[in-house]
């Protein structure tokens, strides 16, 4: 069972993954961080590091999206339209968002609303996107899964249960097809293989032979 609390103005969400192999600690907006831990890590080793780190978490500055006027998403999903009020209305699975032209587009209302549009965006993407491109590569290369989920996360682009059931994240669509294919590939080989092992790389590269370029660029883009 995961567990949470406030710590220093922060609140704090533990959470315990079956392939995570060392505590993680990351800063998730201003005042919510994420300590991810071994499964049979006891929550008190993983606090103990967080107390020990957190001078230096605290001097971390959270970096928010700053969207501009002109920002598009992968299938232009999203349109920003000048009007008279802060609003956003899906229609044929468009997302208008208005904002008043008289306002400062950098705001911190009109950036955090966008953000939330973008999300809906995002969501209705991956539906048309994700989904059927993950099926698509199970079909071409014979791996079979259970169900598929959407997530928005801010760390994790996949994972695949014990049970074969796939969650993709939808903010994968802010990369590059090719990087989106690699991830989906990723996750399809975690229905045969449920570690990272040598095994599971060479799995990845017998689909995806550039999978080490391309994880780069996931990381540093």
């Amino acid at each position: 069972m995961n567990k949470t609390e406030t710590f220093e103005n922060f609140k704090i969400n533990y959470k315990k993954h079956p392939f995570s192999k060392s505590i993680k600690v990351t800063l998730k907006s201003e005042d919510s961080i994420l300590v991810t831990m071994p499964y049979l890590c006891p929550y008190k080793t993983a606090r103990e590091f967080l107390i020990k780190n957190i001078e230096k978490i605290k001097s971390f500055k959270f970096n928010t999206k700053k969207y501009t006027p002109d920002f598009k998403t992968k299938f232009d999903t999203l349109k920003i339209i000048e009007s008279n009020e802060i609003k956003t209305q899906v229609k044929n699975k468009v997302v208008n968002f208005y904002y008043p032209k008289d306002y400062d587009f950098f705001n911190s209302k009109i950036q955090n609303e966008l953000q939330k549009a973008h999300a809906i965006a995002l969501k209705i993407e991956a539906k048309n996107y994700l989904i059927p491109r993950l099926f698509f590569l199970a079909q071409k290369f014979g791996f079979k899964y259970n169900k598929v989920s959407l997530r928005n996360q801010k760390t994790r682009f996949g994972s695949c249960s014990f049970s074969n059931n796939i969650s993709l994240n939808i903010n994968l669509l802010n990369y590059d097809f090719d990087i989106i294919d690699y991830v989906l590939i990723h996750e399809l080989c975690h229905t045969k293989i449920k570690n990272h092992s040598k095994n599971f790389w060479l799995e990845v590269e017998k689909y995806c032979p550039d999978y080490r370029i391309l994880r780069k660029r996931l990381k540093t883009t």
